[in-house]
């Protein structure tokens, strides 16, 4: 049977937070206790995910070299043996996207490395003003909650599979789930373990050893 398993990116495939990480990498004010706050309000559900983003962002003050250096050593970020999964997987038969709240200009070349064709990829975008970043696409379904429903409902439509699995650290990963778009939600806590995700996960995985388990036992 051919599944569609649908992998969250930051702290999931990659052992960052992206827009954070890229925050800490620039000449961006703020600091990044800050950052990680706001993060972390976002993923647990304290605050929602569009608030996150803008909170973010305003901190930033992106230019496009800040996103392209950024863009660059984020891939060295893929959480080990990842890559291993996502071909084991590939190679089952398995459709394999990454489905993000994070953004296309620096996840896209972490996500090419790891075997990610264009089409496979959803993500947020930036907005740019003048060569800085001016805020988001905000009619995008995954720059607010709820969000990746939307998209994993498009993507199980779009290929006609039997099986849609969800694989994240987040609380819009939870919540893709609950709104019936994902047949199983696997949490991950392999980088971080947030709480509420544990406390609504029905499979959870430690690590990458328990999710290649959960996924090809």
């Amino acid at each position: 049977m051919t599944r569609f398993v649908c992998f969250d990116v930051d702290s999931t495939l990659l052992n960052v937070e992206s827009l954070d990480y890229a925050i800490a990498n620039s000449s961006a004010s703020g600091s990044a206790q800050m950052v990680e706050t706001i993060t972390n309000a976002g993923m647990s559900g304290a605050m929602d995910l569009r608030t996150s983003l803008t909170a973010r962002l305003d901190l930033a003050q992106f230019s496009r070299s800040n996103v392209a250096r950024a863009a660059v050593a984020l891939k060295d970020k893929a959480v080990p043996g990842m890559a291993d999964l996502l071909t084991s997987l590939r190679n089952r038969g398995d459709l394999v996207a990454a489905v993000s709240g994070g953004f296309e200009e620096l996840l896209r070349l972490a996500l090419r490395d790891l075997g990610f064709a264009p089409t496979v990829i959803r993500t947020n975008q930036f907005i740019w003003n003048d060569g800085r970043v001016a805020g988001f696409d905000t009619d995008n379904p995954l720059s607010d909650n709820g969000g990746k429903a939307v998209v994993l409902n498009e993507l199980r439509n779009a290929a006609s599979v039997a099986e849609v699995v969800m694989v994240g650290d987040g609380i819009t990963d939870v919540e893709a789930f609950e709104a019936g778009a994902a047949n199983r939600f696997i949490g991950f806590g392999g980088v971080t373990k947030r709480d509420a995700v544990v406390a609504r996960a029905p499979e959870f995985a430690q690590n990458v050893i328990e999710l290649k388990t959960l996924l090809l036992s």
